[in-house]
């Protein structure tokens, strides 16, 4: 948050924000995120009134403008990272050059005057995430974050493992505070697993029986009906094209072959 501007401010005042805390008559009450976040940068901070807008009209106007003029109409996006992104960068465009009515001079001028008085950041980002502890199954799979399901590796099976849940990725760290895996992190009401089933591959060489219930059998068993079901459609599915892609004009079968060689090599 603080990285962009170069620094931290020497106070902060929040409106209310449900993940920051909120003021309830004189007490105010802070999440346990937050009060390690404004511990690592050394963050003052106080909250507005509840319903009080007229006490920071300024904000609420700027606020409506940037409403106006980028949400609408309202954005359709697939990566957040990459919206939020351009997002900033129509946010700098909007300011570039515009005159502060009241100080004479332009946002990015007045913009680089309250940098100069921020204090220095710390030697490392605040790592916004939540730690869990799960114990893996017998495949080096653990749920996590609703119904996803997220693999550790098999070297991993039955082991207990600690879970960086962030907002965007998933880190899984080792008994020894190794990082045995990385996820993209999922979300949804639908169950989803981001296990690589190369990754039992080795594994299935050295223990051939577990081919019944191996990830890589049933990728390739899906593979396989989709590609026909959608070449009875004739349609053009997004797994169906990977592996149609893969064996080139002559279409699916190919890219099957191809797709076991690619299993052979990983066995060796």
């Amino acid at each position: 948050m603080f990285e962009f501007p170069g620094g931290v401010p020497l106070r902060a005042v929040f409106d209310n924000a449900t993940e920051v805390g909120r003021r309830v008559g004189a007490q105010i009450v802070t999440s346990e995120q937050f009060r390690r976040f404004a511990a690592h940068y050394g963050l003052d901070y106080s909250f507005t009134n509840p319903y009080s807008g007229n006490e920071k009209g300024s904000v609420e106007n700027k606020v409506g403008a940037l409403r106006r003029n980028l949400f609408v109409p309202i954005p359709q996006f697939f990566d957040v990272k990459g919206y939020n992104k351009r997002l900033l960068e129509a946010c700098l465009k909007a300011s570039d050059g515009k005159p502060r009515y009241r100080k004479g001079a332009t946002e990015p001028e007045l913009f680089e005057d309250d940098r100069a008085a921020l204090s220095p950041l710390p030697a490392s980002p605040f790592a916004c995430v939540t730690w869990l502890t799960r114990k893996c199954d017998k495949q080096g799979g653990f749920r996590a974050g609703g119904n996803h399901r997220y693999s550790a590796g098999p070297e991993m099976a039955s082991r207990e493992v600690a879970v960086a849940m962030g907002a965007f990725d998933v880190t899984v760290v080792g008994p020894g505070g190794e990082v045995v895996a990385e996820h993209p992190r999922e979300w949804g009401d639908a169950p989803t697993d981001s296990a690589d089933p190369a990754l039992q591959l080795r594994l299935l060489r050295a223990r051939p029986g577990g081919w019944r219930n191996a990830l890589a059998r049933g990728d390739r068993r899906r593979g396989r009906r989709h590609a026909r079901a959608v070449g009875r459609q004739g349609g053009d599915g997004r797994r169906a094209g990977r592996v149609r892609r893969a064996g080139g004009p002559r279409g699916v079968r190919p890219g099957l072959r191809a797709a076991g060689g690619r299993c052979r090599e990983c066995l060796g």
